[in-house]
């Protein structure tokens, strides 16, 4: 177990990150929800995501430019990454897998458009934040290694003669 310290410290960083996860997720909501009158006409079916024929479509999957693709990716990526440094595991995932599925759906009644290949690039998005989460949680500075380095310098302090 980790010294107090170090569990202050592991809540101080998960409320910073919650934070700013929640304020960065208002960011996403609102560029992704609001009206945009000028970009209602595009290559979406009725119905967007919840058409099978929206997902068939070989134009879904090679038509579009790669900016917009990319940014998709880029938008989730820091809720991977503040979702992977609060859950663990396939839990990290939930989050911003249903955050995404749920702006298509909400783009639907919108003038907004809901594209199967917006839902894809953002959940890749997750998946990249989430693995870089991964990674920042076994940085010797991340809070939860410092408490492991800890605890084996008392023990190794303890067993030297």
């Amino acid at each position: 177990m980790g010294s107090p310290a170090s569990s202050a410290a592991r809540r101080t960083v998960g409320a910073i990150v919650f934070v700013l996860g929640l304020l960065y997720t208002s960011l996403v909501l609102w560029v992704t929800l609001r009206p945009l009158p000028w970009a209602t006409e595009g290559s979406e079916a009725r119905w967007g995501i919840l058409n099978p024929a929206a997902w068939t479509d070989e134009a879904a999957w090679t038509d579009g430019r790669s900016l917009e693709i990319l940014l998709n990716v880029l938008m989730f990526v820091p809720i991977g990454v503040a979702t992977g440094l609060l859950l663990r595991g396939v839990l990290a995932l939930a989050p911003p897998l249903l955050l995404t599925l749920g702006i298509e759906l909400a783009q639907i009644p919108l003038d907004r458009i809901s594209h199967p290949r917006d839902l894809v690039a953002n959940g890749l998005g997750a998946v990249l934040g989430v693995a870089l989460a991964a990674m920042i949680r076994r940085h010797p500075a991340w809070p939860s290694q410092i408490s492991r380095q800890s605890n084996v310098s008392v023990q190794d302090a303890m067993s030297t003669p």
